[in-house]
Formats: C-alpha cells, sequence, structure tokens
C-alpha cells in the first residue's frame, strides 16, 4: 500500500485544505541559481528570442487548483512527449524526464497545462548526447539574460564547452532546433524545441550528484521507468521520488500543488527516503550558518 507523503519537512499532518500560496518549503534550503554571463564559449549561433513566458508556471484558480488543460494544449502536450520517445528511441545513453510532465504520464491524466519541458542526462555521456541531438537536427544552447528582461540571449555550446560552465550555466540550458547551418531555426515547428536540459553526474559508486546543489542520491533511483505511450512509443520518466526532491527544493507556489498531485505515486520508502535526504540537507545548512 503506498503512503501519502506530507508537503512539510515536519511530522504534522496536512490537511486537503486549498494550499497556502504563501507557504514556503523551507527558506534555508538552497535557491535556484541566478544566472550569469557565460564565458569563453563557442561564437556559433549568438543570438537572443523573446520571452513567451513558458517558465511561469501553470494557471491556478481562487481555490489553489489548477484550471483543466485545454483541447489545444492537450494535443500539444501529446505531440511534444510522441517527439522526445521519437527522437531519444535509439539513444545509447542514460536519461529521461524531468519536471511535473512525468506527474502527467505515471497518472495517464495531464493535471494542468506544462508550458516546458525538462529532461535530464550525465556529464559522463555528453559526447554521446550531443551526437544524437546533431544527428537529429538540434542544438544545445546557453541562456542569459539581456538588459531587456523580455528577451534571453541563447549561445550554441559543444560538449566540451558545457563541462567547463559554472554551476549557475548549468542551470540555463536548452535543447533547440537548428537550421541547416547549426544556427538556431527560428521558424520551425517542431514540437522538441526550447527544451530544458539538465546534466547531472555520478561519484565513484554510481549514484547521482544534482548538478545545482552537489547533493548525492541514492543511484537505484536515476533507474528510468518506462512508459508506453497510446501510439505505442516508449518514453523515460523519473522515478516519483526524484520529481519530488526537486519539487521540495522550489518555492513557486504550483511547486507545493504538484507534490499534492505527486502523493499516490510516491510508495511508503520513497517517502522515507525523501524525508530523510531533505533533513539531512538542512541540518547541513544550518550547522553552516
Amino acid at each position: 500500500m503506498k503512503q501519502r507523503l506530507d508537503v512539510t519537512i515536519n511530522n504534522q499532518q496536512k490537511s486537503e485544505e486549498p494550499i497556502n500560496h504563501q507557504e514556503t518549503l523551507s527558506e534555508k534550503l538552497e535557491s535556484t541559481p541566478v544566472k550569469s554571463e557565460a564565458d569563453n564559449l563557442s561564437d556559433t549561433s549568438n543570438d537572443e528570442r523573446s520571452f513567451f513566458g513558458e517558465f511561469r508556471g501553470a494557471e491556478v484558480n481562487e481555490v489553489g487548483e489548477y484550471q483543466e488543460p485545454t483541447p489545444e494544449q492537450e494535443e500539444k502536450f501529446k505531440k511534444r512527449v510522441e517527439r522526445v520517445a521519437e527522437i531519444f528511441k535509439q539513444a545509447n545513453f542514460q536519461w529521461y524526464l524531468d519536471g511535473a510532465t512525468n506527474i502527467s504520464l505515471y497518472q495517464d491524466k495531464q493535471m494542468r497545462d506544462h508550458k516546458d519541458l525538462d529532461m535530464s542526462v550525465f556529464m559522463e555521456d555528453l559526447a554521446a548526447v550531443e551526437k544524437l541531438l546533431t544527428e537529429q537536427g538540434f542544438g544545445i544552447f546557453v541562456n542569459d539574460e539581456t538588459d531587456d528582461k523580455k528577451k534571453i540571449k541563447m549561445k550554441k555550446v559543444l560538449a566540451e564547452e558545457i563541462a567547463k560552465l559554472d554551476k549557475p550555466d548549468l542551470s540555463n540550458l536548452s535543447i533547440c532546433k537548428v537550421d541547416s547551418e547549426g544556427n538556431r531555426d527560428k521558424k520551425t515547428t517542431d514540437p522538441f524545441n526550447f527544451v530544458d536540459m539538465h546534466i547531472h553526474s555520478k561519484d565513484a559508486e554510481g549514484n547521482t550528484v544534482i548538478f545545482y546543489n552537489r547533493a548525492t542520491l541514492p543511484k537505484e533511483y536515476f533507474e528510468p521507468i518506462k512508459k508506453q505511450l497510446s501510439n505505442g512509443k516508449e518514453i523515460n520518466l523519473s522515478q516519483p521520488m526524484v520529481v519530488a526532491y526537486h519539487k521540495f527544493h522550489q518555492n513557486r507556489p504550483y511547486d507545493l500543488i504538484d507534490l499534492q498531485k505527486l502523493k499516490p505515486n510516491l510508495s511508503e520508502k520513497d517517502s522515507l527516503v525523501l524525508r530523510d535526504i531533505i533533513k539531512k540537507e538542512i541540518k547541513e545548512i544550518e550547522s553552516s550558518l
């Protein structure tokens, strides 16, 4: 029987009341890295794009529930995940989807509009990742804010350059469709475009080292879940504990709602492991203050 996970760090019971959007998980958890200038990168495809609002999160009503996705949003979501399965069908490296997209796919029901798509790979596989993406007509770009807050500067980077990036820049990587010249294709209608890419690494024992806080998580939680889509294609999902871990490191209102939606997919073991990891991290942060 699966145990529901409280969305608080302590042992208090969480009621089913509407979520308080001012609540934070822990002010002492490491915050999301800020963006910075990327130095010494390839000069290929240095351009800008307008900020389309894809990172604003989900639409929430007055009682803390998600607005139902429209038929158009559902169709876009369906095409996007099917395209992921198609692109990575022949991948010879470890990869999986990240973020709340997993929750909708676990439950075979789109819970909300997913404005962006996240996926993770490992630093050790970067050369293979780059090769596959290049063969499929894609490139990896680093995103940096410009003086104009409504635009994001994008610069194409190669695998060897990514390996030298600082932590803030590793938080700002996107996979984009490129044209025949290797520049970002601004006219593409490919559903797999502007995909956030997260690059973790592994320690000597094969455990996963999270890129944004250098925390080490057990390797058994990074074996992807194979999910068959309605058209028969297969896609790699994160394990629920990993999705919850990342959600606990955000303070956005919809992350709290996502955690509520994720509860049925977390096992008792997942809940205990996650609770121990978060408590340990908070203790380490407090001891360093």
